[in-house]
């Protein structure tokens, strides 16, 4: 089982979540924006979403270098984040296309896996529409290894799933996913149905770029 394309067999896939599985983009800006307006700061889109495409701080980007006590101002934002994150994140949804999408995966006998950087909350579409159970291994920052570009997370999930670097897939919305891909080993696909640009995603050069997850299937399909 499993298929073959552009040349090598497949029988994995690490899918990253945010803007890849979920819609969970604007809930992240939303978050923040919710967060820096109760210690008085204006927070622009950009400011938040560009640090999660490049793996910079967004601490860096949203509070202001000269800003009195801004030690203190973060650790205030930090300490709000996962109450308001639970609410935001209540409005998030997998993507159109995605369940059907996972269960032909799986007939066709691909493995499955999930890596995010994120907190667990960003699992939560995932488990509320019942789709979880199309994966077999599911990691969040919360297992320790090094954030994406880092390839250390991927390894360990495919070690996990009993599948070798050189027979899977990695797909994510940013060039950290395919960076990150590129190390462990595997191909990659980039998506641009989260915060990386065509340009962005090109200048990695990925395996391929997808509208999003749900074009998997005719893209194998005309393998």
């Amino acid at each position: 089982m499993g298929i073959v394309w552009v040349g090598k067999k497949v029988e994995g896939i690490v899918f990253d979540v945010d803007g890849t599985l979920t819609d969970s983009i604007e809930a992240y800006y939303e978050g923040f924006r919710k967060v820096t307006a109760k210690i008085g700061i204006q927070v622009k889109r950009e400011d938040v979403l560009e640090p999660m495409a490049t793996g910079t701080l967004i601490w860096d980007r949203a509070i202001p270098a000269d800003i009195a006590d801004r030690d203190e101002k973060i650790r205030q934002c930090m300490d709000m984040i996962p109450e308001i994150y639970r609410e935001v994140f209540k409005h998030v949804q997998p993507f159109p296309g995605l369940e059907p999408t996972l269960k032909r995966l799986e007939e066709r006998g691909i493995g499955l896996g999930v890596l995010t950087s994120s907190r667990g909350i960003a699992l939560q579409p995932l488990y509320h529409h019942s789709l979880s159970r199309y994966f077999k291994v599911i990691m969040t920052r919360e297992d320790g290894f090094s954030p994406k570009p880092a390839p250390d997370g991927i390894l360990e999930c495919l070690r996990r799933m009993e599948i070798h670097p050189s027979q899977a897939i990695t797909i994510g919305d940013t060039p950290l996913d395919i960076r990150a891909g590129k190390a462990a080993g595997t191909l990659t696909i980039g998506v641009l149905s989260g915060i990386g640009s065509c340009v962005q995603l090109q200048a990695e050069e990925p395996t391929a770029i997808l509208g999003g997850v749900s074009d998997l299937l005719s893209l194998f399909d005309s393998a």
